[in-house]
């Protein structure tokens, strides 16, 4: 990644505010702004590129901590109270949720409004947009692109169907595997809306490097969303890299 080679110039020994790495990295990314580089930095903590020693407060490690491991996304406070709520009136349900900022530590251009996905059971998804309706203003129900262009607004909810046998989180039953991620941002039509596809073999690349992936479970479930030969593609160009 760009930011290693960034860090890799500057002292270790020393201690660093954000503000202060922040500095370092927009020298190389001069068009990136500060909210944008928060999403650089919180990656480089969970890469281990960083420690966080106290309250703004960092120093750069560079342990090759750069190994492949679990894919844990982090969700923010709205995520996590829509989870509870949803948790407490259907109990018995599967769903995933998914925010779309949690795609920036693969992107270049980062995603600075949020969305919050929530896939749940095709049969249970209108009762739980219904529920979610009366608990938050802007809620989309599975939105073609006339209804995103529409009625899309910062922060909303979206409600999607979530397709049976999806690969599951080991970590957090509630968030992405990183198997179905990689998936659904090629076969989920409102995902289109997040990206550019430009970004597609770099966001492949990037979660390769950094996490463990069953390409078993993957193509299984690639197959059941009928993905399954753009999928092997990307697969078949990282096992060229």
């Amino acid at each position: 990644m760009w930011y290693v080679d960034v860090i890799q110039k500057v002292d270790r020994n020393k201690i660093y505010s954000r503000r202060q790495i922040f500095e370092f990295l927009k020298e190389s990314k001069p068009d990136y702004s500060f909210k944008s580089f928060d999403w650089v930095i919180n990656s480089m903590v969970k890469e281990g590129l960083l420690i966080r020693m106290k309250r703004n407060a960092y120093k750069i490690t560079m342990s090759d901590k750069n190994m492949p491991g679990y894919y844990v996304p982090t969700f923010n406070d709205k995520s996590l109270e829509i989870i509870s709520k949803i948790q407490d009136r259907y109990p018995y349900i599967d769903f995933t949720c998914f925010e779309s900022v949690q795609l920036n530590e693969f992107l270049n251009h980062l995603i600075a409004r949020n969305t919050f996905f929530v896939m749940v059971e095709k049969d249970v998804s209108e009762f739980v947009f219904r529920f979610l309706q009366e608990e938050y203003s802007d809620v989309l129900l599975r939105p073609n692109r006339s209804d995103w262009d529409s009625y899309w607004k910062p922060d909303c909810i979206v409600v999607l169907n979530q397709t049976t046998e999806s690969p599951q989180n080991e970590k957090n039953k509630r968030a992405m595997s990183i198997e179905k991620m990689l998936v659904d941002i090629v076969a989920e039509k409102s995902f289109e809306n997040l990206y550019s596809k430009s970004e597609l073999k770099r966001i492949y690349e990037t979660a390769y490097q950094r996490y463990i992936i069953d390409k078993t479970k993957m193509l299984r479930y690639a197959r059941r969303r009928n993905k399954e030969k753009i999928v092997k593609e990307y697969l078949g160009g990282l096992s060229a890299n």
